[in-house]
């Protein structure tokens, strides 16, 4: 590795925050749960079977939840609790969401079930990702999913009052429920699912993330029949919060931020332990020299990858994020020069087999070296066959754009996250936090791995920023 560059490995920081009756601190309580036979092994798990049969189908993937889902599973599944969990990316917190829909339908049981379902996310290709998924998950069970982005067609509005579960931006949710007391349908969502709501802290879109949120709190408090008594134990109130956040310190101000009549929602913090792949997180500062601009900066970073992947990548798959479509050809070819891939005879006659299949010229040379590219100027099969070959494992290294590579599930045991800055509306920006811990929560592979790795290249300048945001030591404030 060159001199220049300065090296920083995060991997063992924690963060920890003052104990309460509401939030679960693992290192305070693993004895017990070892004496108790929580958490060790298969015993230690939540079974699948614990689901009442109708429902359970929906996790019919796995025999066990795993450590975070069998954690919270009590708080989620047997109580109406607003509920805020604050875990690592990549530790299977969508589950949480599937378990509290399965709570709501437990308890509103019948043939007019009309309640309504919100699962919000920062940005349309989450909301593209979920749908994609519980439109399949939940049908077996009755339940209709629809998405309601900017991309949505004139048309399909009036599918969304037949559908039990919409999938939504913070942005569209607002124009949605501006004029509340004239829409039936905002009245009748009585689970409401956050998702990353820690970007309540982005600059661009955390201001309108709390006045949706702040919004669908006021106006159901305003509903007739609300449920405003104040007893020990909270009954059944008109709406449910859950919100799931990256790892951040201060969760408890989220939970106070998302109360309600019966006071904080429960709030559940649990370290990078109970991830089910180990992740270590590293930050590669570089210099950007006076007569660099951040297009050459971004092209010197290419010269730097070999490096990296050999260090990193124990000859797994290694995925590779760059910022534009022609970024991640520029390096491909790059590194199809500098690299030295150990690729077995065999193994270079399933990518040959592979490449016979892919129209584009260039990736296909490319692909026979164990190395391509992917992004949405690509023809649809070309990008189908590369994600096949490297979901299968058979691709050593993924060069993709950020925009698509967060729509698909391309999981590898390697992510390098090239360069921080992106070019928008005509100017460069460092990605979001949401961005990064989308990236980042593609390393590890379940099926494969027990450890993973994510590396972040950026400038010198910018490198305290991003160990910050990896260690989730910066805190959340109001916008």
């Amino acid at each position: 590795m060159n001199q220049m560059d300065e090296f920083f490995d995060i991997s063992g920081f924690a963060v920890s925050s003052s104990p309460s009756r509401d939030t679960f601190d693992m290192s305070a309580h693993k004895s017990q749960f070892q004496d108790d036979g929580v958490f060790c092994g298969k015993e230690g798990l939540r079974s699948v079977a614990e689901i009442p049969l109708p429902y359970r189908n929906v996790f019919r993937e796995f025999p066990y939840f795993n450590p975070v889902q069998s954690r919270v599973m009590d708080d989620v599944l047997y109580t109406d609790r607003g509920l805020v969990v604050c875990a690592p990316t990549g530790s299977g917190k969508t589950v949480i969401f599937e378990l509290a829909i399965i709570r709501l339908l437990l308890e509103n049981q019948g043939p007019n079930f009309t309640a309504k379902i919100v699962y919000m996310a920062p940005i349309k290709t989450l909301c593209r990702e979920r749908y994609e998924d519980w439109k399949i998950k939940f049908s077996s069970i009755g339940l209709q999913c629809k998405e309601l982005t900017g991309d949505t067609e004139v048309d399909e509005y009036f599918e969304i009052h037949d559908a039990h579960v919409i999938m939504t931006t913070p942005e569209k949710w607002d124009s949605m429920t501006r004029r509340w007391r004239d829409n039936s349908l905002v009245q009748l969502v009585r689970l409401f699912l956050i998702d990353e709501v820690h970007t309540v802290n982005d600059e661009s879109r955390g201001a309108t993330l709390e006045a949706v949120v702040s919004r669908m709190k006021t106006l159901h408090l305003a509903l007739p029949g609300a449920d405003k008594t104040d007893v020990k134990e909270p009954l059944r109130l008109p709406l449910r919060i859950v919100a799931l956040s990256a790892t951040i310190p201060n969760v408890q101000d989220i939970a106070e931020w998302l109360s309600d009549t019966h006071g904080p929602a429960v709030f559940i913090k649990l370290d990078e332990e109970l991830r089910p792949v180990k992740l270590q997180k590293v930050v590669l500062g570089y210099p950007c020299y006076q007569n660099q601009n951040e297009f050459k900066f971004d092209l010197s970073l290419n010269y730097k990858l070999s490096g990296v992947i050999q260090m990193y990548s124990e000859q797994k798959p290694s995925l590779i994020f760059c910022a534009t479509r022609r970024s991640t050809q520029q390096a491909a070819n790059i590194l199809v020069k500098d690299a030295r891939l150990l690729i077995k005879a065999e193994h270079k006659q399933r990518l040959q087999i592979y490449s016979i299949r892919v129209r584009d010229v260039k990736l296909r040379d490319l692909l026979v070296c164990g190395i391509a590219y992917h992004h949405a100027g690509l023809d649809v099969s070309d990008r189908k066959i590369i994600e096949e070959v490297f979901t299968r494992g058979d691709l050593p290294v993924l060069f993709s754009t950020t925009t698509l590579a967060m729509g698909v599930n391309l999981p590898a045991h390697l992510v390098i996250i090239k360069a921080t800055q992106h070019y928008v509306g005509g100017s460069f920006e460092e990605y979001s936090e949401t961005d990064v811990q989308q990236m980042i929560g593609r390393a590890g592979r379940p099926q494969f791995d027990s450890s993973a790795t994510a590396v972040i290249m950026t400038k010198i300048e910018t490198k305290w920023k991003y160990m910050q945001m990896l260690s989730g030591s910066t805190e959340i404030e109001s916008r």
